[in-house]
């Protein structure tokens, strides 16, 4: 590891804590055990849950979403793959594609208009789709981006922003994940019942 590259990790990592942190912590813990149980699921529930805060944090106090946690959520999608669902064909195709279905859309908007997501954020919905599968990695982008569309266009209307700013994401996709992570199949079932 080289000087520069170690001193991004230290200063990737001094941008999470906070009291902030240390809240929305406490809260992700409880929130993972009381849904899914003290058990296997509740300790990889709990674990992204913390890592998803760490990311949201971090964009918070220092506009950037650390590459070590982003890291750290691919390996405990990897690590809970024969763990939690045990190795099936249908569960490796969902992580990939999930991998890969907002993630990757994300990116080609990026690159056709500038500046549209960070490279944080993009990396942040592949990763996490490597731990929740395609179905709950789109549910989660929605339910993120929903709430910041509604939270951008309340800057807008009390014109604490312009309509060029950047809006930091990273809290919102945190928050669509961890809710899709948690209540998401729920979530899902309610969809296509109002679909019918």
């Amino acid at each position: 590891m080289t000087i520069n590259s170690s001193s991004k990790l230290i200063k990737d990592l001094k941008s999470i804590p906070s009291p902030v942190f240390y809240i929305f912590a406490a809260v992700a813990l409880f929130s993972a055990f009381f849904v899914m149980g003290f058990n296997i699921n509740g300790v990889f529930a709990a674990l992204f849950l913390l890592l998803l805060t760490a990311c949201a944090c971090a964009d918070i106090n220092a506009g950037i979403v650390p590459d070590m946690i982003v890291i750290a959520i691919a390996v405990l999608g990897i690590v809970s793959f024969p763990v939690v669902e045990g190795f099936t064909m249908a569960g490796l195709i969902s992580r990939l594609i999930g991998v890969v279905c907002i993630a990757l859309p994300m990116l080609l908007i990026s690159i056709l208009v500038r500046g549209a997501f960070g490279g944080g954020d993009i990396k942040l919905m592949a990763a996490a789709g490597l731990y929740i599968g395609w179905r709950l990695t789109v549910a989660g982008a929605f339910i993120g981006m929903f709430i910041a569309g509604i939270y951008g266009i309340g800057l807008l209307i009390f014109h604490k922003a312009k309509a060029r700013s950047k809006l930091k994401l990273a809290p919102f996709l945190a928050y669509g994940l961890a809710t899709a992570s948690l209540f998401g199949e729920q979530l899902l079932l309610l969809a296509s019942l109002g679909m019918y």
